[in-house]
């Protein structure tokens, strides 16, 4: 069974289009032979657990398979599509596949096998891999004297990889800085901070896509928005200085610095989450849950997250810092006292941002309250959940869980 995690998937199915049951423009018979050469007979019954689908057979393997045999795939799809486009005359596949997607690809398959890697596809040695300049970017935050190791934004990092592999920190620099500048694009329709963060009558507009309120509530507030905007300006100026700067070698100290700078900006402007963006969620998740006609069909698939296969989630859920900020919102939410049925629907929701959970935050689940006024427990669901994050993340469960997990074995 492989460890590829929720985001990597939803990742990978958005870019492979398999939405609609299919993979690529591969048909079944080129689908066959791709996988006959890894050794993988993708039509054998067994891949057929959540339909006979091309893209449902791939998903089995997915659940099933093991971590080389993942990772041998993805990275074979990886080459399937850098032939493909640069074939004479190919027409290109529906959606434009980028090159920082397909070394995304290529970075999930190193991972998921446990090889380092380098952002272009490629193993590194022990070491490139202890070089400093490449131990800057962890998934931790750590100080220690003078030097700080930080967590890069996913979104940054995804696209700036490829650079930083390399040694090209110019335009890793100078990529960070676009891609913040098209996100402020995104959100509000306008790239310049100057206009943004200006005091015309249509910043109201530009602060209630970027924060939810058309205007600060406090003084407080409207020192932090201030200085998002000061914050941004910035971005926009260092960008324009590197876009009229003939590429030269950068210092990578000072590259660090101004990535994280970049870092800063994209992630204040992305953890807003609109009230209709959550209700969507929340309605998709309990429809979800309605669909099940009994208990038990429920709980077959809430035991293994297979429910989540078939949940087609908006696009801004992939974003690190909006799943942090719901996972936030329904674990201060969570409600165990008032059914079954709502209990189910509280981790369903956990279940959504399991990559963002934390050993404390089992922990304080496992705390909460579940009798009703009457002295009815309406906990339900709580042993596959758990068991389902085990699977997923085993770093994160305590010994709190270990044992009321051994408690609660049926």
């Amino acid at each position: 069974m492989s460890k590829l995690s929720l985001p990597d998937k939803t990742f990978l199915e958005a870019v492979l289009g398999m939405s609609g049951g299919y993979v690529l423009d591969l048909t079944n018979t080129s689908l066959a032979q791709l996988f006959d050469e890894l050794a993988i007979d993708i039509y054998e019954d067994k891949y057929a657990e959540y339909g006979v689908s091309k893209a449902n057979r791939l998903r089995t393997l997915w659940k099933i398979g093991s971590d080389s045999e993942v990772a041998l795939t993805l990275g074979t799809l990886a080459d399937y599509i850098d032939a493909k486009q640069a074939a004479p005359g190919f027409p290109g596949f529906p959606d434009r596949i980028t090159d920082s997607q397909i070394a995304m690809i290529r970075r999930i398959a190193a991972e998921i096998d446990g090889a380092p890697f380098n952002h272009m596809g490629q193993t590194t040695s022990a070491d490139e891999v202890s070089d400093p300049t490449l131990a800057i970017f962890t998934t931790e935050a750590t100080v220690s004297e003078n030097k700080i190791q930080i967590e890069i934004h996913g979104d940054i990092y995804n696209h700036i990889g490829q650079y930083l592999a390399t040694g090209d920190y110019f335009h890793a620099v100078e990529e960070s800085y676009k891609l913040v500048r098209g996100k402020l694009r995104e959100i509000t329709g306008n790239e310049k901070a100057s206009d943004v963060f200006n005091n015309s009558a249509q910043n109201t507009a530009h602060y209630e896509a970027l924060f939810g309120k058309s205007i600060p509530t406090n003084a407080a507030e409207s020192d932090f928005f201030r200085g998002i905007g000061y914050l941004h300006l910035g971005v926009q100026h260092l960008r324009n200085e590197k876009a009229h700067t003939p590429a030269t070698p950068l210092e990578p100290n000072l590259a660090v610095h101004y990535i994280s700078l970049a870092s800063l900006a994209y992630d204040l402007i992305t953890r807003y989450v609109s009230e209709d963006t959550i209700k969507e969620l929340e309605e998709l998740v309990l429809a979800k849950r309605q669909s099940y006609r009994t208990a038990g069909a429920f709980y077959r698939d809430f035991k293994d997250g297979k429910w989540l296969q078939s949940l087609t989630v908006p696009a801004k859920f992939q974003s690190s810092a909006v799943r942090k900020v719901l996972k936030t919102k329904w674990l201060n939410e969570a409600d165990f006292t008032q059914s079954y049925d709502h209990s189910n629907i509280v981790l369903m929701l956990l279940e959504l941002v399991v990559d963002e959970l934390t050993e404390a935050d089992l922990d304080r689940l496992l705390d909460l309250p579940t009798k009703d006024s009457y002295g009815n427990d309406q906990s339900a669901g709580m042993r596959q959940f758990l068991e389902f994050v085990q699977k997923e993340h085993p770093d994160i469960i305590s010994q709190k869980v270990k044992d009321w997990l051994t408690k609660e074995q049926p």
